[in-house]
Protein backbone atom coordinates (compact mmCIF):
# COMPACT_ATOMS: atom_id res chain seq x y z
CA UNK A 1 0.00 0.00 0.00
CA UNK A 2 0.96 3.23 -0.84
CA UNK A 3 2.01 5.92 1.85
CA UNK A 4 0.43 8.81 0.47
CA UNK A 5 -2.69 9.32 -1.45
CA UNK A 6 -2.83 11.99 -4.28
CA UNK A 7 -7.01 12.45 -4.86
CA UNK A 8 -8.19 14.82 -7.64
CA UNK A 9 -11.74 15.16 -9.06
CA UNK A 10 -12.36 16.11 -12.31
CA UNK A 11 -15.42 17.06 -14.53
CA UNK A 12 -14.88 19.12 -17.72
CA UNK A 13 -10.99 20.69 -16.54
CA UNK A 14 -8.79 19.66 -20.03
CA UNK A 15 -7.30 23.50 -19.88
CA UNK A 16 -5.04 23.09 -16.96
CA UNK A 17 -5.28 19.10 -15.90
CA UNK A 18 -2.13 18.21 -17.93
CA UNK A 19 -0.43 20.96 -15.29
CA UNK A 20 -1.51 19.78 -12.61
CA UNK A 21 -0.80 16.32 -13.34
CA UNK A 22 2.31 16.61 -14.41
CA UNK A 23 3.00 18.70 -10.75
CA UNK A 24 1.66 15.62 -8.74
CA UNK A 25 3.81 13.08 -10.72
CA UNK A 26 6.65 15.12 -10.31
CA UNK A 27 6.40 14.91 -6.39
CA UNK A 28 10.26 13.25 -4.97
CA UNK A 29 8.18 11.71 -2.39
CA UNK A 30 8.72 7.96 -3.08
CA UNK A 31 6.06 6.20 -2.15
CA UNK A 32 2.40 7.73 -3.41
CA UNK A 33 -0.21 6.87 -5.55
CA UNK A 34 -2.79 9.34 -7.45
CA UNK A 35 -6.42 8.60 -7.61
CA UNK A 36 -8.92 10.85 -10.05
CA UNK A 37 -12.52 10.07 -10.27
CA UNK A 38 -14.08 12.19 -13.07
CA UNK A 39 -17.53 13.13 -13.17
CA UNK A 40 -19.02 12.56 -16.70
CA UNK A 41 -16.83 15.35 -18.43
CA UNK A 42 -17.89 16.13 -21.66
CA UNK A 43 -14.38 17.89 -23.14
CA UNK A 44 -11.38 15.95 -23.00
CA UNK A 45 -10.91 15.51 -19.70
CA UNK A 46 -11.11 11.51 -19.34
CA UNK A 47 -9.01 11.49 -22.97
CA UNK A 48 -6.25 13.57 -20.68
CA UNK A 49 -6.35 11.41 -17.98
CA UNK A 50 -6.31 7.81 -19.70
CA UNK A 51 -3.41 9.05 -21.67
CA UNK A 52 -1.57 9.82 -18.29
CA UNK A 53 -2.53 6.56 -16.32
CA UNK A 54 -1.54 4.89 -19.79
CA UNK A 55 1.97 6.19 -18.91
CA UNK A 56 2.65 6.12 -15.10
CA UNK A 57 0.67 2.93 -13.20
CA UNK A 58 0.79 5.56 -10.11
CA UNK A 59 -2.49 6.58 -11.21
CA UNK A 60 -5.83 5.15 -10.44
CA UNK A 61 -8.84 6.75 -12.69
CA UNK A 62 -12.75 6.41 -12.37
CA UNK A 63 -15.52 7.43 -14.29
CA UNK A 64 -18.65 7.86 -12.16
CA UNK A 65 -21.59 5.88 -13.68
CA UNK A 66 -23.06 9.42 -13.26
CA UNK A 67 -22.55 12.82 -12.06
CA UNK A 68 -21.91 12.93 -8.45
CA UNK A 69 -21.47 16.35 -8.19
CA UNK A 70 -17.99 17.73 -6.57
CA UNK A 71 -19.27 16.99 -2.83
CA UNK A 72 -20.39 13.03 -3.76
CA UNK A 73 -16.78 13.22 -6.13
CA UNK A 74 -14.81 13.96 -3.05
CA UNK A 75 -16.55 11.55 -1.15
CA UNK A 76 -15.26 8.72 -3.61
CA UNK A 77 -12.02 10.09 -4.09
CA UNK A 78 -11.17 9.21 -0.18
CA UNK A 79 -13.23 6.02 0.22
CA UNK A 80 -11.03 4.72 -2.58
CA UNK A 81 -7.70 6.07 -0.98
CA UNK A 82 -5.44 3.73 0.07
CA UNK A 83 -2.58 6.22 1.61
CA UNK A 84 -2.15 5.96 5.47
CA UNK A 85 -1.88 10.03 4.11
CA UNK A 86 -4.17 11.92 1.76
CA UNK A 87 -3.31 15.31 -0.06
CA UNK A 88 -6.12 16.85 -2.14
CA UNK A 89 -4.88 18.21 -5.46
CA UNK A 90 -7.34 20.49 -7.50
CA UNK A 91 -6.77 20.36 -11.22
CA UNK A 92 -5.43 24.04 -11.51
CA UNK A 93 -3.13 24.41 -9.41
CA UNK A 94 0.49 23.25 -9.12
CA UNK A 95 2.75 22.05 -6.29
CA UNK A 96 6.82 22.29 -5.48
CA UNK A 97 8.36 18.85 -6.63
CA UNK A 98 9.09 18.83 -2.43
CA UNK A 99 5.66 19.55 -1.45
CA UNK A 100 4.71 15.96 -0.27
CA UNK A 101 7.72 14.69 1.07
CA UNK A 102 7.98 17.80 3.31
CA UNK A 103 4.34 17.63 4.81
CA UNK A 104 4.75 14.08 5.12
CA UNK A 105 8.16 14.49 7.29
CA UNK A 106 6.48 17.41 9.35
CA UNK A 107 3.79 15.07 10.23
CA UNK A 108 6.67 12.37 11.14
CA UNK A 109 8.05 15.01 13.36
CA UNK A 110 4.92 15.83 14.66
CA UNK A 111 2.90 12.97 16.06
CA UNK A 112 0.17 14.81 17.56
CA UNK A 113 -0.44 16.56 14.12
CA UNK A 114 -2.91 15.58 11.94
CA UNK A 115 -2.48 18.13 8.97
CA UNK A 116 0.76 19.59 7.59
CA UNK A 117 0.48 22.18 4.78
CA UNK A 118 2.80 24.41 3.23
CA UNK A 119 3.05 28.05 2.33
CA UNK A 120 1.14 29.42 -0.43
CA UNK A 121 1.95 31.84 -3.67
CA UNK A 122 -1.25 32.67 -5.68
CA UNK A 123 -0.91 32.66 -9.17
CA UNK A 124 -3.11 33.51 -12.12
CA UNK A 125 -4.62 31.93 -15.58
CA UNK A 126 -1.42 32.30 -16.74
CA UNK A 127 0.75 30.54 -14.31
CA UNK A 128 1.89 34.45 -13.57
CA UNK A 129 2.60 34.94 -9.45
CA UNK A 130 -0.07 37.28 -7.85
CA UNK A 131 1.76 37.59 -4.45
CA UNK A 132 2.39 35.50 -1.26
CA UNK A 133 -0.77 34.28 0.55
CA UNK A 134 0.15 33.71 4.85
CA UNK A 135 -2.44 31.38 6.18
CA UNK A 136 -1.14 31.72 10.04
CA UNK A 137 -2.95 28.40 10.51
CA UNK A 138 -0.11 26.75 12.30
CA UNK A 139 -1.95 25.56 15.39
CA UNK A 140 0.84 23.49 17.01
CA UNK A 141 0.71 22.53 20.15
CA UNK A 142 -2.97 24.52 21.20
CA UNK A 143 -5.25 22.43 23.16
CA UNK A 144 -8.76 21.36 20.77
CA UNK A 145 -10.91 24.12 22.16
CA UNK A 146 -8.01 26.73 21.11
CA UNK A 147 -7.69 25.52 17.80
CA UNK A 148 -11.18 25.73 16.70
CA UNK A 149 -11.51 29.18 17.66
CA UNK A 150 -8.58 29.99 16.31
CA UNK A 151 -9.50 29.03 12.95
CA UNK A 152 -13.02 30.42 13.14
CA UNK A 153 -11.26 33.69 13.92
CA UNK A 154 -8.43 33.39 11.38
CA UNK A 155 -9.79 30.87 8.30
CA UNK A 156 -9.79 32.91 4.42
CA UNK A 157 -8.90 30.92 1.11
CA UNK A 158 -8.86 27.36 3.34
CA UNK A 159 -5.24 26.17 1.61
CA UNK A 160 -5.22 24.07 4.46
CA UNK A 161 -7.38 21.19 2.73
CA UNK A 162 -4.73 21.09 0.25
CA UNK A 163 -2.22 19.94 2.81
CA UNK A 164 -1.42 16.46 3.87
CA UNK A 165 -3.90 14.99 5.95
CA UNK A 166 -4.08 11.98 8.23
CA UNK A 167 -6.37 9.56 6.09
CA UNK A 168 -8.40 8.35 8.83
CA UNK A 169 -8.76 11.16 10.50
CA UNK A 170 -10.09 12.90 7.71
CA UNK A 171 -12.51 9.87 6.69
CA UNK A 172 -14.27 10.99 10.66
CA UNK A 173 -15.05 13.74 9.31
CA UNK A 174 -18.33 14.44 7.49
CA UNK A 175 -16.32 15.79 4.16
CA UNK A 176 -17.52 18.04 1.78
CA UNK A 177 -21.45 18.49 1.37
CA UNK A 178 -24.24 20.51 -1.12
CA UNK A 179 -23.79 24.01 0.62
CA UNK A 180 -21.55 26.95 0.19
CA UNK A 181 -18.29 26.66 2.40
CA UNK A 182 -18.54 22.89 3.06
CA UNK A 183 -14.64 23.12 3.27
CA UNK A 184 -14.84 25.33 6.46
CA UNK A 185 -16.53 22.50 8.16
CA UNK A 186 -14.24 19.41 7.37
CA UNK A 187 -11.52 21.79 8.31
CA UNK A 188 -13.05 23.27 11.53
CA UNK A 189 -13.66 19.41 12.37
CA UNK A 190 -10.50 18.74 11.66
CA UNK A 191 -9.14 21.36 14.01
CA UNK A 192 -11.30 20.00 16.83
CA UNK A 193 -9.41 16.03 16.29
CA UNK A 194 -5.64 17.68 16.03
CA UNK A 195 -3.30 20.07 15.53
CA UNK A 196 -1.79 21.78 12.26
CA UNK A 197 1.65 22.20 11.30
CA UNK A 198 2.60 24.58 8.94
CA UNK A 199 5.92 24.06 6.45
CA UNK A 200 7.65 27.03 6.37
CA UNK A 201 8.22 27.15 2.59
CA UNK A 202 6.19 28.56 -0.23
CA UNK A 203 5.39 25.06 -2.53
CA UNK A 204 1.81 25.42 -3.11
CA UNK A 205 0.82 27.12 -5.88
CA UNK A 206 -2.82 28.39 -6.07
CA UNK A 207 -4.34 29.31 -9.37
CA UNK A 208 -6.85 32.25 -9.32
CA UNK A 209 -9.15 32.95 -12.17
CA UNK A 210 -12.17 33.48 -13.85
CA UNK A 211 -13.83 30.33 -13.33
CA UNK A 212 -12.67 28.68 -10.69
CA UNK A 213 -14.88 28.39 -7.35
CA UNK A 214 -13.84 32.45 -5.94
CA UNK A 215 -14.18 33.26 -9.86
CA UNK A 216 -15.99 36.21 -10.52
CA UNK A 217 -17.86 34.53 -13.48
CA UNK A 218 -19.42 32.25 -11.08
CA UNK A 219 -23.03 32.92 -9.60
CA UNK A 220 -23.85 31.13 -6.28
CA UNK A 221 -26.43 28.74 -7.93
CA UNK A 222 -23.41 28.04 -10.36
CA UNK A 223 -21.58 27.32 -7.60
CA UNK A 224 -24.26 24.76 -5.53
CA UNK A 225 -24.88 23.20 -8.84
CA UNK A 226 -21.29 21.94 -9.06
CA UNK A 227 -21.77 20.48 -5.53
CA UNK A 228 -24.88 18.84 -6.14
CA UNK A 229 -26.54 18.57 -9.63
CA UNK A 230 -30.56 19.72 -9.49
CA UNK A 231 -29.73 21.97 -6.87
CA UNK A 232 -30.79 24.88 -9.07
CA UNK A 233 -34.54 22.62 -9.91
CA UNK A 234 -35.13 21.90 -6.04
CA UNK A 235 -38.21 23.10 -5.22
CA UNK A 236 -36.99 22.49 -0.75
CA UNK A 237 -34.06 25.04 -1.23
CA UNK A 238 -34.21 29.47 -1.47
CA UNK A 239 -32.49 31.48 -3.40
CA UNK A 240 -28.93 31.78 -1.72
CA UNK A 241 -28.11 35.24 -0.02
CA UNK A 242 -25.02 36.14 1.99
CA UNK A 243 -26.70 36.12 4.89
CA UNK A 244 -28.69 32.04 4.39
CA UNK A 245 -25.06 31.36 3.39
CA UNK A 246 -23.09 32.30 6.95
CA UNK A 247 -26.56 30.82 8.57
CA UNK A 248 -26.16 27.47 7.20
CA UNK A 249 -22.39 27.67 7.65
CA UNK A 250 -22.78 28.18 11.15
CA UNK A 251 -25.34 26.07 11.69
CA UNK A 252 -23.89 23.04 9.50
CA UNK A 253 -20.39 23.74 11.30
CA UNK A 254 -21.67 23.97 14.85
CA UNK A 255 -24.16 20.18 14.31
CA UNK A 256 -20.51 18.45 13.24
CA UNK A 257 -18.66 19.54 16.25
CA UNK A 258 -21.67 18.71 18.45
CA UNK A 259 -22.25 15.65 16.97
CA UNK A 260 -19.15 12.94 16.39
CA UNK A 261 -17.26 10.23 17.89
CA UNK A 262 -15.16 12.73 20.26
CA UNK A 263 -15.77 12.83 23.87
CA UNK A 264 -18.49 15.03 25.11
CA UNK A 265 -16.53 17.55 27.18
CA UNK A 266 -13.66 18.37 23.88
CA UNK A 267 -17.33 18.33 21.74
CA UNK A 268 -18.68 21.04 23.48
CA UNK A 269 -15.72 23.32 24.04
CA UNK A 270 -15.53 23.28 20.53
CA UNK A 271 -18.92 24.08 19.95
CA UNK A 272 -18.82 26.99 22.82
CA UNK A 273 -14.81 28.29 20.78
CA UNK A 274 -16.36 28.20 17.73
CA UNK A 275 -19.80 30.17 18.47
CA UNK A 276 -17.98 32.66 20.72
CA UNK A 277 -15.04 33.23 17.90
CA UNK A 278 -17.51 33.48 15.04
CA UNK A 279 -20.05 35.35 16.42
CA UNK A 280 -17.38 38.05 17.29
CA UNK A 281 -15.79 37.89 13.53
CA UNK A 282 -18.96 38.37 12.10
CA UNK A 283 -19.96 41.00 14.47
CA UNK A 284 -16.69 43.26 13.44
CA UNK A 285 -17.73 41.74 9.68
CA UNK A 286 -21.05 43.90 10.31
CA UNK A 287 -19.35 47.14 11.60
CA UNK A 288 -16.75 47.01 9.15
CA UNK A 289 -19.69 47.24 6.55
CA UNK A 290 -21.83 49.82 8.31
CA UNK A 291 -18.27 52.07 8.90
CA UNK A 292 -17.31 51.67 4.88
CA UNK A 293 -21.32 52.60 4.51
CA UNK A 294 -20.96 56.12 6.88
CA UNK A 295 -17.42 57.01 4.87
CA UNK A 296 -18.73 55.98 1.59
CA UNK A 297 -15.47 53.51 1.57
CA UNK A 298 -15.26 50.81 -1.27
CA UNK A 299 -14.50 47.72 -0.64
CA UNK A 300 -10.57 47.26 -1.83
CA UNK A 301 -11.02 43.78 -4.47
CA UNK A 302 -9.04 40.60 -3.36
CA UNK A 303 -5.68 40.26 -4.40
CA UNK A 304 -6.47 38.13 -7.54
CA UNK A 305 -8.54 40.61 -8.87
CA UNK A 306 -5.70 43.28 -8.94
CA UNK A 307 -4.17 44.81 -11.70
CA UNK A 308 -0.44 44.09 -11.33
CA UNK A 309 1.66 46.64 -10.21
CA UNK A 310 2.61 49.21 -12.03
CA UNK A 311 -0.44 48.81 -14.47
CA UNK A 312 -1.80 52.79 -14.47
CA UNK A 313 -5.42 53.46 -16.19
CA UNK A 314 -5.26 56.56 -19.00
CA UNK A 315 -8.74 58.22 -18.73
Amino acid sequence: MPRVTIGMTTYNVERYLPLALESMLAQDHPDFEIVVCDNLSTDRTWDILETYAQKDDRMRIYRNPENLGEAGNFRRVVSLARGELFRLAAHDDLAAPTLVSRCVAALDAHPSAILAFPQTMLIDSDGNEIGPWDDAMDTADLRSRSRVSWYARKWNLCNEVFGVVRTDVLRRTRLLGPFLSSDVRMLHELALRGEFVQVPERLFFRRMHATNTFGASRDTDEVLEWLEPGAKKSKKRKPATDQSHHTRMTWEITKALLNNELPVTQRAAGTAAFLTSWGTRRGRAKLGRIRRTITRTPIAPPPWEQPPAGDSQQS
